[in-house]
């Protein structure tokens, strides 16, 4: 594992402790290299705050007796004697930083920057993230003058900017999640309609690649195949209907060509138009 610390002292790790609004005892960053798995396990957790980004690969992390697989882009937040169990393997190629750090019992300011309840927090992934755990790093190894006072303000900085990003990624999740629900509507209303994605987006101001990310993610299959879906299902209860010929059905579920129609059926049904009609009298 390549391992890079720095501590105020060598007694200051994670059980010691600190009445300033905010004291840095210690931060590192771990990154697995050869070893197969790194595990941390503190039943009674620390007796001061612990925050751990990650900045790259994968982390798992035991709260509440549900394991959790992180990202990079998380970060956990662990409160003066929480449970702490989280595992690095070396398969997951994680990267993390970390900081213990101290403050006052009344200070406001995590529930005034995002910091509310819980464990699990969603900031991105920002390179000014990282260079501020290197600066804290680095302050705690040289220890020039005033770093005491030069640590409160990276750790400060640090939380700061991760609130602010937890709120606007919040948002933009919420706000695709609102436009993907906004294109199911649109697609079921006129499924016949020749949709272009990438107008859509555009329409809507929205990021076309990470539209059509969100969009799989909510409903499981791309957009494009979303539509395909819909309209096979369509065509399917109309060719029970006798009186269509495949052409019309084509038609009216938006396909001008009828072989490309019935390419596409068989495609995704497993056989042609014909083919389920006759099936579906037998």
């Amino acid at each position: 594992m390549k391992t890079v610390v720095g501590y105020y002292d060598w007694e200051s790790n994670e059980k010691s402790v600190s009445d300033q609004n905010f004291f840095v005892h210690c931060s590192g960053r771990y990154r697995l290299v050869h070893k197969e798995r790194f595990a941390t396990e503190r039943p009674s957790g620390s007796n001061n705050y612990q925050l751990l980004y990650i900045a790259d690969g994968k982390a798992r992390f035991l709260i509440h007796d549900k394991l959790h697989i992180l990202e990079k882009g998380h970060c956990v937040l662990y409160r003066p004697i929480d449970a702490q169990y989280y595992y690095y393997f070396l398969e997951d190629h994680p990267d993390i930083y970390w900081v213990h750090f101290s403050c006052k019992e009344d200070n406001l300011f995590f529930e005034k920057t995002g910091w509310g309840s819980g464990n699990i927090y969603y900031v991105g992934m920002h390179n000014a993230y990282v260079q501020l755990f290197d600066a804290m790093i680095l302050e705690l190894q040289l220890k020039q003058p005033y770093f005491e006072e030069q640590l409160q303000f990276l750790i400060q900085e640090l939380m700061l900017k991760m609130g602010r990003n937890q709120i606007r990624e919040r948002t933009i999740f919420e706000s695709y999640n609102r436009e993907v629900e906004d294109a199911i509507r649109m697609f079921h209303l006129e499924p016949e309609r020749d949709f272009t994605i990438k107008e859509f987006a555009r329409e809507r101001g929205l990021n076309y690649y990470r539209f059509i990310d969100n969009f799989t993610h909510y409903a499981g299959v791309s957009p494009r195949q979303y539509i395909i879906n819909l309209r096979m299902m369509i065509a399917k209860d109309l060719l029970l209907n006798s009186s269509f010929q495949i052409a019309e059905v084509a038609r009216l579920i938006g396909y001008g060509n009828a072989l490309y129609f019935s390419r596409l059926f068989k495609k995704n049904i497993g056989v042609s138009p014909t083919e389920y009609r006759q099936q579906i009298r037998i």
